[in-house]
């Protein structure tokens, strides 16, 4: 026997305070993830810790954040504050890095980015300036389609790789605790798809050479009065043209079939977000004609589907809808490329842009 201590690996060292912070959008689980993680911390390893969650009152589509703190050294965590700097950042949609450019704020090089994404970690593009530690991916919504269970059973198991503080067995217990009062085929698809989502998991040490994506900058002022947003403004305005619903489906869209379509209009009747894009006779010599869905605005409530008389609009997996039924546009002059031109345009002006050398406003 070597007469040396083992050294401890990097991924071995438990830290004695850590601290998560999920983003998703409302329906991904994200806040029952957090409970079953808090959960398993405490009740499962002995440990001290907290959950809450942030979120409104829309529910499904809506921005949900989900905060979990846990000591391992058994010391009282009375803070329930917002998690400005994580130790592990869960994002439980890529797309959400180009929707919501706020859920980056507060990462370092100790914080370990997890991502719901079919690309490897090395190919995700991150924003300008970002620091982190390690980035790994998961496509959690084929592992949750393929074993019928929900998103958030699978990203805990990227969570669980990523945080030796807690065991793989006692997250599996809480899991199937925590979804006692639904069937068995329920509990036993959530534990399926998060014993199969260890196989999916990429991990790849963190490179600058990703970080080339610009975003908006942070309305949160760091400089107190010096560079806070101007009073009495909205510095972040409601914009329909700009939402992105992509990541609130769950891997699940309506498809169109324009042949067996008649035009009636009830899908547009139903849906909360204008999603169909029609043809319309600027005369008035034709009656309006539905031509496809834009689907950067849909969400996947399927009550265009429920409601379609003629069935030309079905069910279909994401990754089975023709390339070519997603060119439509609500807005034909707004695409993916100057999406980030047209935030920009909408930045306003702190009091720092406004006082000249002399003190004095421009």
């Amino acid at each position: 026997m070597w007469p040396f201590k083992k050294k401890e690996t990097e991924a071995t060292v438990l830290r004695k305070l850590l601290s998560i912070r999920m983003e998703a959008i409302g329906g991904q689980g994200a806040n029952s993830a957090g409970k079953i993680l808090a959960e398993a911390a405490v009740l499962g390893m002995g440990y001290a810790g907290n959950h809450f969650s942030s979120f409104g009152s829309e529910k499904r589509g809506s921005p949900v954040r989900s905060f979990v703190r846990v000591s391992t050294e058994n010391k009282p965590v009375r803070t329930a504050s917002y998690i400005k700097h994580p130790d592990i950042l869960v994002v439980f949609h890529e797309s959400l890095l180009d929707s919501h450019n706020e859920i980056t704020d507060g990462a370092t090089a100790s914080t370990e980015l997890i991502i719901n994404s079919k690309k490897d970690p090395q190919n995700i593009r991150l924003p300008y300036g970002l620091k982190l530690k390690r980035v790994t991916t998961i496509d959690a919504t084929t592992v949750a389609l393929k074993s019928k269970c929900g998103l958030n059973a699978v990203m805990l198991a990227a969570i669980v790789e990523a945080c030796p503080e807690i065991k793989k067995e006692k997250l599996a217990q809480t899991l199937t605790s925590y979804f006692s009062g639904l069937s068995e085929i329920v509990r036993k698809n959530n534990l399926d798809g998060f014993e199969a989502a260890f196989k999916y998991i990429k991990s790849h040490r963190f490179s600058e050479d990703q970080c080339n994506r610009e975003i908006q900058t942070s309305p949160l002022p760091e400089m107190g009065w010096i560079n806070a947003p101007i009073g009495g403004v909205i510095i972040n305005p409601g914009n329909s043209a700009l939402k992105d619903h992509s990541a609130s489906r769950k891997g699940y869209a309506p498809l169109f079939t324009k042949e067996l379509c008649y035009n009636c209009g009830f899908c547009d009747m139903v849906c909360p977000d204008y999603c169909f894009v029609w043809d319309l006779d600027p005369t008035g010599a034709k009656a309006p004609a539905l031509q496809g869905i834009d689907y950067q605005y849909c969400k996947g409530c399927q009550k265009c589907v429920t409601v379609c008389p003629v069935s030309a609009l079905t069910l279909t997996l994401e990754s089975e809808i023709p390339e070519e039924s997603k060119m439509h546009r609500v807005f034909s002059n707004l695409n993916a490329e100057n999406i980030e031109k047209q935030w920009k345009k909408l930045s306003l002006p702190t009091y720092a842009e406004k006082i000249s050398k002399n003190g004095d406003f421009k």
